[in-house]
């Protein structure tokens, strides 16, 4: 028996140096990537230089018909996923001769594709801004998200009402309020673990040695109640980050929201709308909440409870006013009301978001030691159950071990998304 330990646990010891080692050795080829890739591709009012590998090419706007930013799909092992690129087209006559690697057609037309958004880790949003301003006419965006975005910035200035709302809390503020949603994250994943995981196990264990079908019973019963535990507590305060991230733009009588990919518009005469106050809804700390009667937008920080600028209140109760509905009027004077409250001042705060930014990317990565303790307590427990059992503890070791292939998985993303973190703060910070 010792020596049975001593050989397993050592080949448990190889394992876990391996797949760090892989770890490791995957984190230190992202950096050097980012530190050898032959890229440059400069714009500037006369125009285009282009250094991708060997290709070299200036380009004179005059020689440019339009600038094209759509999705096209990226090759991946085994998967395909869709992304924004950007394109070049040059005007008739003009020839590019470009490698057959970064050849492409736009409407039918021979054009040059110069990156994935995606691949110099830039910030999307902004850099499409800075090239409308540069591009003009020529640039056509189809990328909706991104379209959305540049029609939000337009409204922004549009005398008509129409108006963008800018994330909130803004800038290095709002990386707070994620901190601090997350860390009230952590603290109810910690407590789901003691007193969800952990007694479904050992009850699992003690009931198999009672008799193994009633330990497959209970442990169906675990599983069910660990995994609803999970979605009604763990996730309370995701909707709140994820609000914190979200852009808002009024268009029309609509309330226009961005999230990823996915377009969501409610309609703000419909009779639906409603103004709820802090604790209305767990998950939001602080927050004033514009619903539908699901939340929508922040109208406070969850953290501080600060309020929206009163612009942005202002412009959401001027669109509620003219409703046909009083529910909707009745939204608006609640607004108004939380806008003789708001308090104008610099959103900007003198540390960088970038560097919060880094910061949370790390807290994220931490995660992935919180999952190991799941995991490995499923393999534990799997183990003792095989003491007593024929086929119980087989199975429950082998939804460890698919546990732990997830694992393995998410904890190369979170570490392979350090180096994009680290890259946007050294670029913010020179």
């Amino acid at each position: 028996m010792i020596l049975q330990f001593t050989v397993h646990g050592s080949v448990s010891g190889r394992l876990c140096a391996g797949v760090l080692s892989l770890i490791v050795l995957l984190t230190a080829v992202s950096f050097l990537g980012y530190g050898l890739q032959r890229f440059q591709v400069d714009v500037d009012r006369d125009g285009w230089t282009v250094r991708i590998g060997r290709y070299r090419r200036d380009l004179r706007w005059a020689e440019i018909s339009a600038v094209v930013i759509k999705n096209r799909e990226i090759e991946g092992r085994g998967h395909r996923r869709t992304g924004p690129a950007l394109y070049l087209v040059p005007d008739p006559g003009v020839s590019l001769d470009v490698p057959s690697d970064l050849r492409a057609t736009v409407d039918g037309r021979p054009a040059v594709r110069l990156f994935d958004l995606a691949d110099p880790k830039i910030e999307e949003k902004q850099f499409v801004r800075d090239l409308a301003s540069l591009a003009g006419d020529r640039l056509e965006v189809r990328v909706h998200r991104l379209n959305v975005m540049m029609l939000s910035e337009d409204a922004r200035q549009r005398p008509d009402g129409g108006k963008a709302l800018p994330a909130f809390p803004p800038g290095a503020q709002g990386v707070r309020t994620q901190r601090w949603l997350n860390r009230r994250r952590f603290l109810v994943f910690v407590g789901w673990y003691l007193f969800a995981v952990v007694p479904a196990l050992l009850l699992t264990g003690v009931t198999a040695r009672l008799h193994e079908l009633l330990g497959a019973a209970v442990a169906v019963l675990g599983l069910f109640a660990v995994v609803a535990a999970y979605a009604q507590f763990v996730t309370l305060f995701s909707h709140a980050t994820d609000l914190v991230d979200t852009e808002v733009a009024i268009a029309g009588t609509e309330i226009v929201r961005v999230i990823g990919d996915r377009t969501d518009r409610d309609d703000m005469h419909g009779g639906k709308v409603v103004v709820l106050p802090p604790g209305a809804k767990r998950g939001y700390g602080k927050a004033w909440l514009l619903g539908f009667p699901h939340a929508v937008a922040l109208l406070g920080d969850p953290r501080t409870g600060r309020l929206r600028h009163h612009d942005d209140l202002r412009a959401l109760s001027a669109v509620l006013r003219e409703s046909p509905h009083a529910t909707d009027r009745a939204a608006a004077g609640d607004i108004d009301s939380l806008a003789l409250q708001s308090q104008v001042g610099d959103p900007t705060e003198p540390d960088g978001p970038a560097n919060a930014r880094l910061w949370m990317s790390l807290t994220k990565a931490g995660r992935i030691l919180a999952w190991a303790v799941v995991v490995g307590s499923v393999l534990l427990a799997g183990g003792w159950i095989l003491e007593s059992t024929h086929y119980l503890g087989g199975a429950v070791i082998l939804i460890g071990v698919a546990l732990a292939a997830v694992w393995v998985l998410y904890a190369l993303y979170r570490i392979l998304a350090l180096p994009g973190a680290a890259w946007q703060a050294v670029r913010k910070n020179h």
